[in-house]
């Protein structure tokens, strides 16, 4: 697959993996519903994911800021994707905001960060 078909199928799967994530609905349930391939659905998912970790992970390289400023939701457009959190954490000023879904790996990576800042 060349670049530039990877990144439209990557945009167009971002915005179907926001749809169903902001949904409400379960991944199988919202699937069935919009008749997207579930195992499609996790694969994209998972694309998407290396994705954004293989550009957090060439970030660090490049500076030494362990955290981003993203957009409170108020920014958002009402058209993407809103989180909605399972567990909320406040470190000083900072406030890290968790899904059930994230990976123990991811989690583990996150707290080594935390633990780190002084």
């Amino acid at each position: 697959m060349d670049k530039v078909t990877h990144e439209m199928r990557l945009i167009q799967w971002t915005n179907i993996v926001r749809e169903c994530r902001s949904s409400g609905m379960g991944v199988r349930a919202w699937c069935l519903e919009k008749n997207v391939n579930e195992k499609q659905f996790y694969y994209w998912q998972r694309r998407i994911r290396k994705e954004v970790f293989s550009t957090l992970k060439k970030t660090e390289f490049q500076s030494q800021t362990n955290f981003v400023q993203l957009p409170t939701p108020t920014e958002f457009s009402k058209n993407s994707y809103f989180f909605k959190a399972d567990m909320v954490i406040h470190i000083g000023n900072n406030v890290l905001e968790l899904s059930n879904n994230v990976s123990e790996e991811l989690l583990s990576k996150v707290l080594k960060v935390i633990s780190d800042v002084k």
